[in-house]
């Protein structure tokens, strides 16, 4: 769904911020019920575990061979067989627990886009699938409504982009569950679409210390904006990092996004502790589609920053699943490379 931009330009100065907000939310990923997939794992209830944002809260709207990576679009969803616990709190999440964990498997967190419930967007990923194969966990976070009407992560508001508000809620989310269920894991490391690639920035940028590395998928560098105007303008046009991101860093964007501008992904990745060294730079095809990845590593091979540009995307998830929303088929299969990516960030 395309963002009506006028439309939402005039609430704006208008003053109807509240009907501005809606304008461009539903815009950055359209509308999509929240109820879980066809052949997801099952829900199980737990006991509820209260769970408070801190004060400062406010509610507000080379790489390896391509061959590697999925060459046709994936035409049967294979559900994990795993388990999904339900926690509750004012940021719910949901926590993928494997089969057969590994207890020194990387744990991942997964931030959904606008519209989308941690369900949608774990169809459409396929993460859980992936995890299970390496024994990982994976959390999935969910946006209240009563947060921000769309259920996006509100990485616009100043007070959810640092120390604080739904940044500092996730990270203690993630921080907890390390603690209690992957004490062993190889690092915690966090991935996101579009709203959620924006925030899963802002948890690698000012959350070092809890987080490994970061994924964004079709998202914006941090600091592009502080308020709904600009929101619309670094989206549109692209925005500019105003902090370093000192994690390593994978980034997926397409060429064809007219939601998210992919100059955005190009900031991201220069904001990446990959600046000052010399990336390796290819082009090969997967799925169908041109894809140029550019690579930052240390001297001893572990990635620093990776940006992979994908011709022809849209605003989807490359390599997803039918089964869920904004989730393109042809490759390459941006699951299994983040994957593969916190793998080698993991690895001591």
């Amino acid at each position: 769904m395309a963002i009506n931009m006028s439309e939402a330009l005039r609430l704006v100065r208008s003053g109807r911020l509240h009907e501005a907000t809606e304008v461009i939310q539903k815009g950055m990923l359209g509308a999509v019920a929240d109820t879980a997939a066809p052949g997801q794992p099952p829900m199980k209830d737990v006991t509820p575990r209260a769970r408070a944002l801190p004060s400062s809260a406010k509610a507000g709207p080379e790489a390896k061979p391509l061959a590697q990576t999925r060459d046709k679009p994936q035409t049967k969803a294979h559900p994990a067989t795993g388990r999904l616990h339900r926690k509750s709190g004012l940021v719910p999440y949901r926590l993928y627990v494997p089969a057969n964990p590994d207890p020194t498997a990387p744990l991942i967190v997964m931030l959904h886009g606008c519209t989308q419930s941690p369900e949608d967007f774990a169809a459409g990923t396929r993460m859980n699938e992936a995890a299970e194969r390496i024994g990982a966990h994976v959390i999935w976070p969910e946006q209240q409504r009563s947060a921000n009407p769309n259920g996006c992560w509100n990485w616009f508001e100043p007070g959810h982009q640092g120390r604080g508000g739904e940044a500092a809620a996730i990270s203690a989310i993630a921080a907890e569950v390390a603690r209690i269920h992957t004490p062993d894991a190889a690092g915690i490391h966090v991935a996101g679409l579009s709203a959620g690639g924006a925030m899963a920035a802002i948890l690698g940028t000012h959350y070092p210390e809890v987080f490994a590395s970061v994924a964004v998928h079709s998202g914006l560098p941090v600091g592009s904006a502080s308020d709904m105007p600009s929101a619309f303008a670094a989206m549109r046009a692209g925005g500019v990092a105003t902090t370093a991101l000192p994690l390593p860093v994978i980034v997926f964007h397409g060429s064809a996004d007219r939601t998210v501008a992919p100059a955005n992904a190009n900031a991201i990745a220069k904001a990446g502790p990959g600046t000052g060294t010399k990336p390796r730079r290819r082009v090969a095809e997967a799925g169908g589609r041109r894809v140029t990845v550019t690579r930052a590593a240390t001297e001893a091979g572990k990635p620093l920053t990776e940006l992979w540009e994908i011709n022809g995307l849209g605003h989807a998830w490359s390599g997803g699943h039918a089964s869920g929303s904004y989730a393109d088929p042809l490759g390459p299969d941006a699951t299994a490379e983040m994957l593969r990516f916190f793998q080698e960030v993991g690895r001591g």
